[in-house]
């Protein structure tokens, strides 16, 4: 598992968008925020509209969101690489929504989760892991937007208030 302060391990991982993604493909965005999902798990279907939404708001402030989906697609085909494309456009993603076949990067971060989220500074430390809010359920009902304060802190150059939280949702599916 990734400690606060540790270094975002490497990768080069085909995306649904038909392009390969690796660490080097984010230089020059103050932060790289990764989210561990994939296409079947409930909490992740409740969570996209807010993962869009959040990846927009954010574009422009340089904080560039990846989704990486890890999950066994023998077991779970629709977590293969042709339903997250299909899934990437009909969702609209504006963020590259890779695939870790080899669950080697996914493992190197710890995650256990579906959604879990790390985010990293522009030196690609970790400065928060965690949930994205506390409520799956529904956005109105949000009391803690955990992701959100995070990002904001880190733009303002400070470090988040809670660098960690608990990640809940479903488990990553591993081979």
């Amino acid at each position: 598992m990734l400690g606060i302060g540790d270094t975002c391990p490497a990768f080069d991982l085909p995306g649904a968008d038909g392009r390969r993604h690796s660490l080097a493909s984010f230089e020059g965005k103050k932060l790289l925020v990764v989210i561990v999902s994939c296409n079947h798990c409930p909490y992740v279907i409740a969570y996209e509209p807010r993962i869009v939404a959040f990846a927009k708001a954010y574009a422009d402030r340089g904080v560039q969101v990846v989704c990486v989906n890890a999950n066994d697609a023998v077991r779970y085909p629709d977590d293969g690489l042709v339903p997250m494309r299909l899934r990437a456009e009909e969702r609209g993603f504006p963020f590259p929504y890779v695939r870790d076949d080899a669950q080697s990067f996914v493992r190197a971060l710890g995650a256990k989760f579906t959604p879990e989220v790390f985010v990293f500074d522009e030196a690609r430390a970790l400065r928060y892991h965690g949930r994205i809010d506390d409520n799956h359920r529904d956005a109105t009902k949000v009391s803690s937007h955990d992701l959100t304060e995070a990002v904001d802190s880190l733009l303002a150059g400070a470090s988040p208030k809670t660098p960690e939280t608990t990640a809940f949702g479903c488990s990553v599916k591993w081979k």
